[in-house]
């Protein structure tokens, strides 16, 4: 079973990947007039930065606010982030996206963040840890 400290810090390298998935996206925006995807770049950082606030939640051992902060969470890179990516493609292809690697970038990412979300939810870890 996943150490709490262990779920926290593949969480934040979930976070790290995500923003530095919009920055990308941002730069190359503003240089070639195409994002890498049709993720909303202000928002979805503006949620990035309250999903860090979750997990301060859980460092901070507030387990209780840290598991319910996971429902949003859940709903927003689930829902949004692979639901959402994998329905855009099934829809127009690759139109939303600068090419296969940027699609399949942001559904890997936003993969890795949901299973980890879900254990956080669910209580799947333990809480007295050793990293």
């Amino acid at each position: 079973m996943l150490s709490l400290n262990r779920l926290l810090l593949l969480q934040s390298i979930f976070a790290a990947a995500s923003l530095t998935y919009l920055v990308v996206s941002l730069i190359r925006r503003e240089t070639t007039g195409e994002a890498l995807s049709a993720a909303a770049i202000a928002p979805s950082i503006a949620m990035f930065i309250a999903y860090l606030g979750i997990l301060w939640l859980g460092r901070s051992e507030h387990i209780g606010w840290y598991r319910i902060g996971m429902i949003p969470a859940l709903i927003l890179f689930g829902g949004g982030g692979v639901a959402g990516n994998v329905l855009r493609y099934f829809q127009s292809g690759l139109e939303n996206y600068a090419g296969v690697p940027a699609f399949l970038i942001a559904v890997l990412i936003n993969g890795f963040g949901t299973v980890l979300n879900v254990i956080a939810l669910f209580g799947l870890f333990k809480k007295d840890d050793t990293v």
